[in-house]
């Protein structure tokens, strides 16, 4: 089987944290345009970047993976992620430029296009991503609007507020979202300097 020129995009903490992700070389600032969102209370009670194809389009990055085949691919990234192997083909993407019929992610057919079209300009033979869904602060899937996130956020005590205000201050200064915005507003939750991506 030939090796493959894998990419992995990112847009959240993969790229301050990229812990176990097979990284062949850092982050890069030339990613896809992309919806994305602070629209995912995630377990621990931080509100996450994820894809969210109500939201307007913002920059991502992208790294090259030492990886050989998309299977160890998509295996690199749940693993960081720490998302259960019986949902990495609902929420870990893949599109394949050789070969379209090989994808898998449950995401929006007009993402995939924009992923698609970008990957045709890169040498790269595949790319993955994380593609959780939106998700509110009750565990349901769907996209949460601005004020309950507010609500939430606020909510957070100890621990579990720091860590929420770390991912927001340290998340790429680019993703000038709405939710973001709000989020500096209303808590005060400015992007920090230290270690950000540009």
């Amino acid at each position: 089987m030939p090796t493959l020129r894998i990419g992995c995009l990112g847009w959240g903490s993969l790229l301050w944290d990229p812990r176990t992700l097979p990284t062949a070389g850092p982050f890069r600032s030339d990613g896809p345009g992309l919806p994305i969102e602070f629209s995912r209370v995630a377990l621990d009670g931080r509100v996450t970047l994820v894809i969210d194809p109500a939201a307007k389009e913002t920059p991502t990055y992208w790294a090259p993976l030492s990886v050989a085949t998309a299977a160890l691919a998509i295996e690199g990234l749940g693993v960081r992620e720490k998302i259960s192997r019986d949902r990495w083909p609902a929420w870990i993407g893949l599109h394949s430029a050789s070969n379209p019929g090989v994808a898998s992610g449950d995401v929006d057919e007009r993402v995939r296009a924009r992923i698609a079209e970008w990957l045709g300009g890169q040498s790269l033979d595949a790319v993955v991503w994380t593609a959780l869904p939106t998700r509110g602060p009750e565990g349901a899937a769907r996209r949460p609007v601005v004020e309950e996130l507010l609500s939430h956020l606020d909510s957070l005590e100890g621990e579990a507020r720091l860590r929420a205000e770390e991912y927001i201050r340290r998340a790429p200064k680019r993703l000038r979202t709405p939710h973001r915005m709000r989020f500096e507003e209303d808590l005060g939750w400015i992007c920090t300097d230290a270690g950000n991506q540009d």
